[in-house]
């Protein structure tokens, strides 16, 4: 082959490779505008052109959920749709995710199925930092789950907490119902920790969403205490989770960040502001480990009823701040012992 064939053949693959490239970028825009912005762009349409059927449809579809409230209860997931759907896939390939668990052995599943077999409401609790600006590494980890942690998926399983607001959106609800998602309410979460089900679960939040600033390790956790307060009063393990690459997804933008933040303390609507390489496709070549370390023993501490004793609630909040310190300092020692193995390694992590 003369060197003009090789150049010509090589510059062929190169395009072929950029072209796979933008229509992945374009497949996942797709997926996004489909889900967060089509169904409600369809209903204004359909509400003003077709005004008695869209009424009807609605009202049956939002019957049917308040009926039902899945997300309430045990949630809907769908284990062949969070391995195998090709959105979850594309973006594990192109982000090289990968999910790293202690060197210590003590998330291997023997040591995991001697802990949950130890009775039949021992679980765990996945505390997973930092939020990003749409969080989408969690429903690329979801599918992962099942073969990272086989001892989990089987027996009793786990689900993740989720805002109460995405199970009212359609096509949102279905999504964050297949891969696993529960209502992120007190509630729903004592119900899993009680049928030994264990929580990942997102401390953060949406003020650590609306404060992701890009290439910067923010986390929002000094008074994050309800996902403590839950290992106590079950004594469930807790393990500090760290995702790195999370923050390097989308570039990120702090404008009208007054306006968004009074918006999100009084409608508990989160609006960040992001862009990737190409629309809302995340950046490419920026790799995503999540790295889970060793659990943390907690002891339960029952919690006190309402009208209980001042000294028993402040015995309760005292534990659990406790926890709380010791939980804060495992996942500081977390990332600094983690960052230089992920490529990180001039990072900080401030915590707020």
């Amino acid at each position: 082959m003369t060197f003009k064939g090789f150049a010509g053949e090589m510059s062929g693959l190169v395009t072929s490779m950029v072209s796979v490239k933008i229509i992945e970028d374009i497949l996942y825009n797709l997926f996004f505008f489909i889900n967060f912005m089509a169904p409600g762009i369809l209903a204004l349409y359909s509400c003003y052109n077709f005004p008695m059927l869209s009424i009807s449809t609605l009202l049956v579809y939002y019957t049917s959920i308040a009926l039902h409230r899945l997300e309430k209860n045990h949630g809907s997931p769908w284990e062949y749709f969070s391995r195998n759907f090709l959105i979850f896939t594309m973006k594990q390939r192109h982000h090289n995710l990968r999910l790293v668990r202690p060197k210590s052995g003590s998330l291997d599943p023997d040591r995991m199925s001697e802990h949950l077999s130890s009775s039949k409401n021992a679980a765990y609790v996945f505390a997973c930092h930092p939020h990003g600006v749409a969080a989408q590494w969690r429903t690329w980890m979801e599918g992962l789950m099942y073969t990272t942690f086989p001892a989990l998926a089987q027996t009793r399983g786990w689900r993740t907490l989720a805002a109460s607001v995405l199970f009212w959106m359609p096509l949102v609800r279905e999504i964050v119902l297949w891969t696993g998602c529960v209502d992120a309410s007190r509630k729903t979460a004592q119900l899993q920790l009680q049928q030994g089900r264990s929580l990942v679960i997102l401390p953060g939040g949406e003020a650590e969403q609306l404060r992701t600033k890009f290439g910067e390790e923010h986390i929002h956790l000094k008074n994050r205490m309800g996902f403590v307060a839950l290992a106590v009063e079950s004594g469930t393990p807790l393990v500090p989770v760290y995702v790195f690459g999370c923050s390097d997804l989308y570039y990120t933008f702090d404008h009208f960040f007054g306006f968004r933040e009074a918006l999100r303390k009084a409608l508990r609507i989160c609006l960040p502001l992001f862009v990737g390489d190409f629309g809302l496709a995340p950046r490419r070549g920026v790799e995503v480990t999540i790295v889970f370390g060793d659990p943390i023993p907690v002891n339960m501490v029952k919690r006190p009823r309402h009208d209980a004793a001042e000294k028993e609630k402040e015995h309760f909040r005292d534990v659990v701040k406790k926890v709380h310190g010791v939980y804060m300092e495992r996942l500081a020692k977390l990332f600094d012992d983690a960052k230089d193995c992920v490529g990180f390694g001039e990072r900080k992590l401030v915590v707020e």
